[in-house]
């Protein structure tokens, strides 16, 4: 279990999920979606500027990525939240929070109410974090579907060296079945 920063009351389960390095650091590090259009996941190492496996635990830029609550019914108010953790030992120069995909289990693009203004953290010291919240009402066109939302991020960053680091974490919510 991991407590959740300035929240001692709340704890999360994470699910297993991979950290990595880019192998490549002549890339740019513009935003990543879809990561390579056309190659696949960005794990493949048959991908342009593929991204590596860090070889120690611990050795990078961890997202946490949850909503507030287990489930929804449609008019509630989610409040998704994502952590960037630095655990990479050195401070990270840029890192930024990457929004993959937004939806609904008919596949339809969702739109967050609310979210941040900047989606660029800045510096974030060794062993530091930082949050950002986004809001969504659910619809009863999202309940119609039967299904969960799935909000999708990532988080890619560069170290002081020039090493970099990249994680992606989903939270997956159900929709509640109407009574």
């Amino acid at each position: 279990m991991r407590q959740i920063p300035g929240n001692p009351a709340k704890q999360i389960e994470r699910q297993p999920h991979e950290r990595h390095t880019m192998v490549d650091s002549a890339l740019p590090t513009g935003r990543l979606k879809p990561p390579f259009p056309g190659t696949g996941h960005p794990s493949d190492p048959r991908a342009p500027g593929a991204f590596s496996a860090c070889p120690l635990p611990g050795a990078g830029v961890r997202l946490v990525h949850y909503a507030n609550k287990a489930s929804a019914a449609p008019h509630e108010t989610l409040a998704y939240s994502a952590w960037i953790i630095n655990d990479s030992g050195e401070e990270l120069t840029n890192a930024t929070l990457v929004l993959r995909s937004f939806t609904n289990a008919g596949m339809e693009e969702l739109h967050y109410t609310t979210a941040p203004s900047a989606l660029s953290v800045g510096p974030v010291p060794a062993g530091g974090e930082t949050e950002l919240v986004f809001t969504y009402v659910v619809t009863e066109n999202d309940q119609s579907h039967a299904g969960e939302l799935v909000s999708a991020m990532a988080v890619q960053a560069v170290t002081v060296t020039g090493t970099k680091l990249w994680d992606e974490h989903d939270a997956i919510t159900p929709i509640s079945l109407p009574s």
